[in-house]
């Protein structure tokens, strides 16, 4: 373990920290300018990793894999084998690259070597009528090559030996310790949240308009527009010109006085420059960061920033959190408590044990997204409407 991750930390993995973070993503590749001329010369170019291209026997066999662990699901749309493709290949080519300097890698030689004892031990086994009908070493050994290639073997064995590495390491006891109690916490919380378009409905019972106002607003327009009806035929348009106005200055207001405000203002002075009441959520687990409810609206506060800010809470002190970025949404967050829970030792157990799982598909799948990146992973994608228009060999 203490190998793998001192490799991981010359990929530039700095520390690797599961905190209960799903870091897994679709990276879909571009097709660069040489890809596009292969194809158009008739060319199928598959891909390529660290400089070299991906071969059609790897392409093929990946493609071959991919339609067998889908076969139960009928025809499926190309995006899901695209995924299982781009998984395949990486562990094709990106995990023997960071096998080969764990001094993991199974080399071509050494496949060769297992591949001849497999075919004399063919050959020792055969039972013939006739001499002449007897096979030759060389014979077995081909038939074996032609079920897979020396050098796709090799990938493939020396893929399955790092992961089996990775996914049989230790971790830290403290870690798993710390994970695991991380797990079975839970936190209350209060929110504030708001979008632009929702600022601006919330304006509208503020709003109040005078008659000099409409005046002064029909009048500018008139100077803009000299054949502008009479102010009594349109005076509902004058009136919300008025009104989207003045929303637009109050949330011009509102967003130069939260940009003021410090967090030992707490949740309140918020509440107070947007007029949105604060929600409560209650008894959050740290895995159901994602999905807060906040009144109707659901949250996702399962970023960086909000366990940066989770890690430095002191009971007892009144702030808030934030602002963090919710799509189009901005929140504000007060954390009122953080609960751990007592665990008894079945749970404590059963904890420990997800946690490690956990950390070792992170590190594995850390170390797999770190070195495509450096070796520029790329692919072929199958096309979306007709997936054999690529020619895949099997």
């Amino acid at each position: 373990m203490k190998d793998i991750l001192e490799t991981a930390k010359r990929l530039g993995a700095g520390i690797i920290v599961l905190s209960l973070v799903v870091m897994m993503g679709l990276t879909f590749s571009s097709q660069p300018m040489d890809e596009i001329l292969a194809i158009l010369g008739g060319q199928t170019r598959y891909g390529s990793f660290d400089g070299e291209d991906i071969s059609a026997e790897s392409y093929g066999y990946a493609y071959g894999a991919c339609e067998e662990r889908f076969s139960q699901f009928g025809k499926l749309p190309a995006i899901f084998l695209n995924s299982c493709l781009e998984n395949t290949l990486q562990e094709l080519y990106v995990l023997p690259s960071i096998a080969h300097r764990l001094g993991l890698d199974f080399t071509p030689e050494q496949i060769e070597r297992e591949l001849v004892a497999i075919a004399r031990e063919e050959y020792q086994k055969q039972e013939v009528l006739l001499e002449a009908d007897r096979r030759q070493v060389e014979d077995f050994y081909q038939e074996l090559v032609q079920r897979g290639s020396v050098k796709l073997r090799s990938r493939e064995t020396s893929a399955r030996r790092l992961s089996a590495a990775i996914l049989s390491a230790d971790p830290s006891p403290e870690f798993i310790d710390s994970a695991a109690r991380a797990r079975a916490s839970t936190v209350n919380l209060r929110l504030v949240r708001f979008t632009q378009t929702g600022l601006l409905a919330n304006f509208d019972d503020q709003v109040n308009i005078s008659e000099d106002e409409l005046n002064s607003e029909y009048e500018t327009w008139k100077k803009e527009k000299p054949d502008l009806e009479p102010l009594d035929k349109i005076k509902g348009q004058v009136t919300d010109r008025v009104r989207t106005k003045k929303k637009q200055s109050m949330l011009a207001g509102a967003k130069e006085s939260l940009g003021k405000l410090k967090p030992e203002d707490g949740l309140q002075a918020v509440t107070r420059i947007t007029g949105i009441p604060a929600v409560v959520s209650n008894g959050i687990p740290l895995e159901g960061l994602s999905r807060v409810q906040a009144g109707a609206q659901g949250v996702n506060l399962a970023s960086g920033d909000f366990f940066r800010d989770l890690t430095a809470y002191e009971p007892g002190k009144n702030r808030y959190y934030g602002p963090y970025q919710d799509g189009e949404a901005t929140v504000y967050v007060e954390i009122v408590s953080v609960n751990p829970r007592t665990l008894n030792a079945q749970e404590e157990e059963t904890l420990r044990n997800e946690a490690s799982s956990r950390l070792k598909q992170e590190i594995y799948r850390y170390l797999i997204r770190t070195e495509a990146l450096r070796g520029n992973f790329e692919y072929r994608e199958l096309p979306e409407e007709n997936q054999q228009e690529l020619d895949v060999q099997q």
